[in-house]
């Protein structure tokens, strides 16, 4: 795999016409970053700038908005990065006969909910990344996993697990543009690096959310999960990148379970080369723009195809359009949503899928509506949904609670204050028919 410090290499903002995607609002061209700063602000939104130090820059000039190119550069690689690590777990927990490595590989917590190798080694990556790219200035993060298992007495040969997938991807790193260490990471290093995850977060001060796998029971089956990585500052959402490693480009395979997927896969691989699945998402605050990109490590070379632009759904009529919720019935009514889906006039089944990719199947157009309502005692976090609402956002859609206020960041690591439930949608019509719906059957529900 070739490096991304690749001198030249030109990106257009504007997806190719190939992706049949429609044209960027601000069309934005690749400027070589040796070109002093000023001489760049002209250019348009969502900019990629190339130079020989680095791979890309992010340049968002739109709005006023503050320019975030040395955040978001970070940030995309690093999840390129987690993305590689997520795959190579998967695929040795999916690998069937006596010589599998999904034995002791996958845990329980205190709720029962599944946590892995890849769980830790993705945060342990992902901090130990954030803080040597910035150099431990002002690096505070949020994140899902603690380190009391692995520092158990019974967690030698577990921890061990993860100090040996961390160490095969941070190897790797410069391939991302990314530094090494100069040495492996020992298990006292691994571990620091995820207790460094400790922040609460809160209203002010800047802090990145990372949620290492979200949907791990998704993860654990084959099937869709994502990497979720956010920067808030003073209590709002500044930028948001997801990785979804088995995300299909074609969105008819959205209903197909992960295993029926890589089985036709096998029967009639892709061609070298195309850009089959996997993809990372991410955009900026106020940018008005949302990109996506492939793989680096599914792809399997850097002369990639330009990053693609996404956008939400045009549809606007109920009976067409496509709403999401959770797999999962342990955190949300399907029986509310289903007969709210009646009440607006949804005909479709309801596209249920593991983790954020709900987010990012309605940043790119794949659905329309995304619904969860939680069952009494539930408390949202923050990692569950940072990353996902500022794409959305930015792609065009809309995001609330379900009273219709913006979701609140600022007050710790859960999502306090929450109205009722959560809802995103592509447009301000579907999502105006959804609160009234809410508002009009909120009394009768068993929520």
């Amino acid at each position: 795999m070739g490096s991304l410090r690749v001198a030249g290499l030109a990106w257009a903002a504007a997806a190719s016409p190939e992706w049949g995607v429609r044209r960027s609002r601000r069309c934005c061209r690749g400027v070589p970053l040796a070109r002093p700063r000023a001489a760049a602000a002209s250019l348009g939104a969502g900019q990629l700038r190339v130079g020989t130090e680095h791979g890309w820059l992010w340049d968002c000039r739109s709005g006023g908005a503050r320019d975030y190119a040395r955040e978001m550069e970070v940030a995309v690689r690093i999840v390129q990065v987690a993305c590689t690590l997520c795959q190579r777990v998967q695929d040795s927990l999916l690998r069937p006969g006596p010589d599998a490595g999904g034995g002791g590989r996958v845990h329980a917590k205190l709720d029962r909910s599944p946590v892995t190798v890849a769980d830790w080694g993705v945060q342990a990556t992902v901090s130990w990344l954030l803080s040597s790219s910035f150099h431990d200035e002002n690096i505070s993060i949020v994140a899902e996993e603690d380190d009391e298992t692995l520092s158990s007495s019974d967690g030698a040969t577990l921890l061990e697990s993860v100090v040996e997938a961390v160490n095969g991807c941070l190897v790797e790193a410069p391939n991302y543009g990314l530094r090494s260490p100069e040495k492996d990471l020992g298990a006292h290093d691994v571990i620091q690096a995820i207790r460094k995850c400790s922040s609460t977060g809160g209203p002010k001060g800047r802090f990145w959310v990372l949620d290492p796998v979200d949907g791990t029971l998704g993860f654990v089956r084959g099937d869709q999960y994502a990497i979720a990585l956010a920067l808030i500052e003073d209590g709002e959402v500044i930028l948001g990148v997801l990785g979804c490693p088995n995300y299909p480009m074609k969105k008819e395979w959205l209903n197909y379970h992960q295993k029926y997927y890589r089985l036709m896969s096998k029967v009639a691989p892709p061609p070298l080369g195309s850009w089959n699945k996997g993809c990372v998402m991410y955009a900026q605050k106020g940018c008005g723009q949302a990109w996506m990109q492939p793989l680096v490590h599914d792809f399997g070379k850097l002369n990639w195809h330009h990053p693609r632009e996404i956008q939400v759904s045009s549809i606007s009529d109920p009976i067409s359009a496509t709403f999401c919720e959770p797999v999962e019935k342990a955190n949300s009514s399907h029986s509310f949503t289903a007969g709210l889906a009646q009440s607006v006039g949804l005909r479709n089944q309801p596209l249920r899928v593991y983790s954020m990719v709900k987010y990012a199947a309605i940043a790119r157009g794949d659905a329309e509506i995304f619904m969860k309502f939680a069952r009494a005692g539930y408390k949202e976090k923050i990692w569950d949904h940072a990353a996902g609402v500022v794409i959305i956002k930015e792609a065009g859609g809309v995001v609330t609670d379900a009273g219709g206020h913006p979701l609140d960041f600022s007050r710790g690591v859960y999502l306090e204050g929450l109205d009722r439930g959560i809802i995103a949608c592509s447009g301000a019509l579907l999502h105006r028919r959804i609160l009234d719906a809410v508002d009009a059957s909120w009394n009768s529900s068993t929520l």
